[in-house]
């Protein structure tokens, strides 16, 4: 088999991002955003932006993001979803509008980032094999403890993707995340009072990657982890010694992939080689 890096499956892909906009200030830090990828950004068959809206200037955001993505990149496809059902589930509803978009149009691949996700040339060059879907794993500091993983041994069969950066194969797979699920999670949150936004406190085992490993395991995806075993025992070591929660490692880049703390007030980048 030739080698293969993952720049060769990113231009077989379309780049899919995306963001939610409740304030104008969050444009100035996605300019900034869009401005550091371009370069990789130019590697994509094309880009596809998937946005909801909180406030009261939803029409006004809407029109300021559509001619601000257009001034970078004037070909990409602008798709904002017509209600914002927070965090998680509204967070579905992006990425469902995103893979139903490119299996309406014909796209063969989706390369799936979000707004506040960085990229560098590192992530052109990770050494990859020929797969239906390449993913970074996602872990917690807690769901690390609660697993007793040791990441310090050199197997240990996680497999547990992140939602802010991977490639898939649409034409591969039925859909992305059950809209019936997500109307029902809907429905459930609705009737809570004072909903604080954590889901899974309320369905249990409820997460966006979770849907994502169903979506893969369903379809029977062959799959290729974007981190070698000896970086992924470091990144673990690191979310050990520094107790980060987030599962998505804001603040880490990763060959090239970095999801940020924040668009507006960034903080430091740390890099995990």
């Amino acid at each position: 088999m030739s080698a293969m890096e993952f720049g060769d499956i990113a231009r077989r892909c379309v780049y899919g991002t995306t963001g939610y906009l409740s304030d104008p200030q969050q444009l100035t830090g996605l300019e900034l955003a869009i401005g550091h990828n371009l370069p990789i950004l130019r590697q994509f068959r094309g880009v596809v932006v998937a946005t909801n809206y909180g406030g009261e200037q939803r029409a006004d955001l809407a029109a300021a993001n559509a001619r601000l993505w257009r001034a970078y990149l004037p070909d990409c496809v602008i798709l904002d979803h017509r209600i914002n059902r927070g965090h998680s589930i509204g967070t579905s509803d992006l990425d469902n509008l995103l893979f139903d978009h490119c299996r309406a149009v014909g796209h063969v691949w989706l390369c799936k980032g979000s707004n506040d996700v960085l990229l560098d040339a590192p992530m052109l060059r990770i050494p990859v094999v020929e797969a239906d879907f390449y993913y970074l794993n996602a872990v917690a500091y807690s769901a690390l403890v609660a697993a007793g993983i040791d990441p310090t041994q050199p197997e240990f069969g996680f497999f547990f993707p992140q939602t802010n950066f991977y490639a898939i194969k649409v034409a591969a797979a039925d859909y992305l995340v059950d809209r019936e699920l997500l109307d029902r999670s809907w429905a459930i949150v609705n009737r809570i009072p004072d909903y604080n936004g954590r889901i899974w406190e309320h369905i249990p085992g409820w997460s966006c990657e979770r849907l994502l490993r169903l979506c893969v395991q369903r379809n029977g995806l062959s799959r290729c982890h974007l981190m070698s075993d000896e970086q992924f025992r470091r990144v673990l070591q690191v979310v050990i010694d520094q107790r980060i929660e987030d599962c998505s490692y804001k603040g880490l880049a990763i060959n090239g992939i970095c999801h940020l703390q924040s668009l507006i007030n960034p903080t430091p980048v740390q890099v995990v080689n």
